[in-house]
């Protein structure tokens, strides 16, 4: 689970490294394969920052 406040972002990231691997698909270019695979990096380290831990102490 995500916090609510960390959806625009985890989406933003996501959808920044996909469209960054349709360009590498379209130019077939090794740079932009390289700049997609570092925004998913950066989109799953979004998604660690958002996430809302299982357990909070009440």
């Amino acid at each position: 689970m995500f916090a609510r406040e960390g959806y625009p972002l985890l989406l933003g990231a996501a959808g920044f490294a996909a469209l960054t691997f349709a360009a590498a698909l379209r130019f077939r270019s090794w740079p932009w394969w390289l700049a997609g695979y570092v925004l998913t990096l950066f989109a799953l380290v979004v998604a660690w920052v958002t996430r809302t831990p299982a357990s909070l102490p009440s």
